[in-house]
């Protein structure tokens, strides 16, 4: 009867913890991160054969001098930022080992930020929407921000440099012309590559396009999520779709024929690259990807309200960035990703950060 009676005690005791434990809220907040902790990149034919050099160089390196920087955004649930977190507050996690902070800011400083510009028929905005859209946001950021302003269809456009002349700027975006084709790959390679990358200090892209290439034949999305995670800027597509009006055009420009009767029909015709629901989902996905690999965001936009709102977020985020850095002091191999998770020990918070990078040897 006593055995009973403990045996009945324990129980109870048990089943008490398990609620306790069940109920306790998680003491701190994390970033995502890729499912993937280590995957090696290996870049597609397509790329030029100075990349595929250094991806074929896979001796091992002892990395002891390169600070890893990451961008990280921190709001509550309700998206408002918050900006008196502590040094203290933060932890750095990399492939699930904890990396001791080397290098902590969270005062405002000044952006370098390019706006790249998808000038392709397939647009939805007209130009006038575009380019008022694309002002309102440079007039936002602070006068010691620089902008640097580039379109593309099948050509990349550097309409302007890095600068804080508001004036250049202006007639840089004004400036700004629709054409055909889309290489929104090989814009982002030289925005990323051939511009931003010479430029230090904090860095981001706004990338404005429904993410479907079309014409690019030097770059692909796995060589340019590639060159992101090398990067320490901060990617924020803002997403349109064009399916719907992509597919109303080939209707509208099908070539007639009239039959026996003198009735006119259409045959369908195969669909081009850019006309696919499948290159609609890997623009998606790319956009996707390469903002939550930066610690960007993507903005989905239908109408120029949508438009301008995103572009007002925007500049309100980038007011709102901790850059925590720590340096690597494990060997590895170049060509292999790693991922990363900033944990922040409050809880209910919403952690945006740069989730992995790739490493590369200097």
């Amino acid at each position: 009867m006593r055995s009973s009676a403990i045996i009945s005690f324990i129980l109870f005791f048990l089943i008490c913890s398990a609620i306790g434990q069940s109920g306790r809220v998680r003491e701190y907040s994390e970033s995502s991160s890729p499912k993937d902790k280590s995957v090696e990149i290996f870049l597609p034919s397509t790329v030029n054969s100075e990349q595929k050099h250094l991806n074929n160089d896979e001796e091992t390196i002892r990395v002891d001098t390169d600070l890893v920087i990451i961008p990280s955004q921190i709001s509550d649930r309700s998206g408002k930022p918050v900006n008196d977190i502590a040094k203290e507050e933060f932890k750095i996690f990399e492939n699930g080992i904890e990396q001791e902070i080397a290098y902590f800011s969270s005062e405002e400083q000044p952006f370098t930020v390019a706006l790249v510009l998808d000038m392709s028929y397939s647009s939805v905005f007209k130009l006038p929407e575009i380019q008022a859209a694309a002002l309102a946001f440079i007039n936002q950021l602070h006068e010691n921000d620089k902008v640097m302003v580039v379109s593309f269809d099948e050509k990349i456009r550097i309409l302007c440099e890095a600068t804080t002349n508001r004036k250049a700027l202006r007639l840089a975006v004004e400036g700004a012309r629709i054409a055909s084709g889309t290489s929104l790959y090989e814009a982002m390679d030289t925005v990323l590559n051939k511009k931003l990358r010479q430029i230090s200090g904090r860095k981001a892209v706004i990338l404005l396009s429904d993410g479907v290439d079309t014409s690019s034949q030097r770059q692909t999305p796995a060589a340019i999520l590639r060159d992101a995670a090398e990067t320490e800027v901060l990617i924020y597509p803002i997403r349109y779709d064009t399916y719907d009006d992509v597919q109303k055009s080939r209707k509208e420009s099908a070539q007639i024929f009239y039959d026996e009767n003198d009735r006119p029909y259409t045959v369908e015709t195969s669909r081009v690259k850019g006309e696919r629901i499948e290159d609609y989902r890997n623009a998606k996905e790319f956009t996707e990807q390469i903002a939550s690999q930066s610690g960007g965001k993507v903005y989905r936009v239908s109408r120029a309200a949508n438009l301008n709102r995103a572009f007002s977020q925007i500049a309100e985020e980038l007011r709102q960035v901790y850059n925590l850095g720590y340096y690597p002091n494990s060997e590895r191999k170049n060509g292999v990703l790693f991922s990363i998770k900033v944990r922040v020990y409050r809880s209910d918070l919403i952690i945006r950060a740069r989730n992995s990078y790739f490493w590369k040897s200097k």
